[in-house]
């Protein structure tokens, strides 16, 4: 038995604790005695409602073992097809409009004449100019691009954007030689370089 110590105006600590360990221990008796007989009954009951279940899958099993083949439930179709013709007129759209094919009668086979013009040879473009060394010392800044191609076409041609211009740098080369370097600016002639 557990002394509980009064000290005038205060409980110890001790005592506390004491008080509190001893209603802890009543509890958990209590609660393992009443656990236990609940327990007892319900295990009975729980019993049997596992033996009914498994009574339950064992009759399914011999029905289906005794025909032969798993019993097949009722299957629905995956999927219906029909003719695209409403079944009833009461949703209220109309049905579709009948189709109407058209019959297209053969085009008038053309008269076959042959005619037989004669045709005269087509003479082969002139080849473009050549640049010379005495055509680009000829061009003066502010000819325009059509005048410097008009005197032959450039072997190489660079084209870019350079602070909001187009700049075109034409570099002629004539049997191996370096003839010279046209730069046009904005479609006229900014400079020429002749060698």
């Amino acid at each position: 038995m557990r002394l509980l110590t009064l000290v005038p105006g205060v409980v110890t600590a001790l005592g506390i604790l004491a008080g509190a360990a001893s209603g802890q221990t009543m509890v958990e008796f209590g609660a393992a005695a009443a656990g236990g007989s609940v327990a007892g009954a319900s295990g009975k009951k729980v019993s049997d409602g596992i033996t009914a279940i498994f009574g339950k899958v064992n009759g399914t099993t011999d029905k289906a073992a005794a025909s032969g083949k798993p019993a097949a439930a009722k299957q629905q179709p995956a999927l219906e097809v029909s003719s695209g013709v409403p079944k009833d007129d009461s949703s209220g759209v109309p049905p579709p409009p009948e189709s109407r094919t058209a019959v297209r009668k053969a085009a008038p086979e053309p008269a076959s004449v042959v005619t037989v013009a004669e045709v005269a040879p087509v003479a082969p473009p002139p080849p473009p100019p050549q640049m010379t060394a005495e055509n680009l010392k000829q061009l003066t800044p502010g000819a325009s691009r059509e005048d410097v191609l008009k005197l032959g076409v450039p072997s190489a041609r660079i084209t870019m954007i350079d602070d909001g211009h187009l700049v075109e740098v034409y570099n002629y080369i004539a049997h191996g030689e370096n003839l010279g370097r046209v730069r046009l600016s904005d479609g006229a002639v900014a400079s020429v370089q002749a060698q």
